[in-house]
Order: structure tokens, then sequence, then C-alpha cells
């Protein structure tokens, strides 16, 4: 077989610098697998704090003198408990603010009642090892975070496809590869069908 050796040149230095773009990518991936795998034993005790407040700050009013969605409110509930609004589901519920929040390893649950002008805020920190699960499953996480996986997950792709054409020219090894591969293969849809019994 004969292969272009300008794409075997190309293949050889995307697959360098991609690799050294990964390093910490993978390392991190890996890590998190094996946490997330064994979750039950590396996660810590939940850690709960409850906050009571029995006054509110001036905020915009509807009609019907009621709170509403607003810049205001977004910018107390994120100043007050650390939540960003646009990142949490909001119910108004007459005379009721209810607000809750999952981010990576936290849940938090903010309860505003307008007729007494009190605050009923409750979160739940589950960890750094929560964190990094959560992260790893891009669970709760911004649309940055899901771009960098996605992100990476192409890169891998290109990663792996420029390591095989870097094979091609090397019969000898190309199949001594193709064996271990065949292998893996094996090996993990064995895995899959006994994991799925």
């Amino acid at each position: 077989m004969t292969i272009n050796r300008n794409l075997v040149n190309w293949s050889r230095t995307v697959h360098v610098y991609l690799s050294i773009a990964l390093l910490v990518v993978l390392v991190f991936f890996s890590i998190t697998g094996i946490t997330l795998n064994h979750a039950e034993s590396m996660t810590a005790e939940p850690q709960t704090e409850v906050i009571t407040l029995d006054s509110l700050p001036t905020l915009p009013l509807d009609d019907n003198g009621m709170i509403t969605d607003s810049p205001e409110l977004a910018a107390y509930v994120r100043d007050e408990f650390g939540i960003r609004l646009e990142f949490a589901d909001l119910t108004i519920e007459e005379p009721f603010i209810t607000i809750e929040y999952d981010g990576p390893g936290l849940q938090a649950l903010v309860e505003i009642d307008q007729d007494l002008g009190e605050v009923y805020a409750e979160t739940t920190n589950y960890g750094l090892v929560a964190v990094f699960n959560d992260l790893h499953k891009g669970r709760y996480t911004h649309i940055v975070w899901n771009a960098l996986i996605d992100i990476s997950a192409i890169i891998l792709i290109i990663f792996s496809l420029a390591g095989f054409v870097l094979l091609l020219p090397n019969k000898f090894r190309f199949r001594k590869v193709a064996k271990y591969s065949l292998v893996g293969i094996i090996i993990s849809t064995a895995a899959y069908f006994v994991a799925t019994l």
C-alpha cells in the first residue's frame, strides 16, 4: 500500500500537537471516570446550609403588587445566595417565588414569601468529587463547558485518525496493532453484554 508522504508527515505533526493539547483533558476524564465509577465510596457527605431572612430588598412589582421576574431579582439572588437566575428554574405562584438551582456538585432552593417578606434558602454541597463527576458528565454545566467536551471529542477523533494514518506505511506494526485492537473490541463487547444481562 502506497501512502502519500505529505499525508504521513501532516498526520505526524497533527498527532504530536494534539497529544499535547489532549493531555490535560485525557488525564481529567480518566481520573473522573474512576471517581464516577466509585461515586458511592468517594463522594463526601453532603453539607447543607440553611439561611432564613426576615426582610426583602425593594424589588420591581407587577400590577398586583407582587415581585416579578426582573434583573433586580436576579441580582439579589446572585449576590445573596450565589445563584445565577438564568441557570435556575423560577416558579411564581403568589405569594411565593420558588427558585431551584442545580450546579456541578451543588443544589440550592430559595423560597420567597412575599406576604410575610421572608426568605428561606437551602444549599447542599456534595463536595469536590461530586463537582468533578458532574463536569465529567456535562451535567448542570454551562454551555461553555459543554462546548469544551464536544471540541475535545472532535480533537480526540482527529488524533486517533492521524495515529491510524501513521501506522499505514508500516505493515508489520499495523497488523500487530490491528490484532490488539480486535482483542480490545472483543473484550469491550463481551463486557457490554455481561453488564446488560
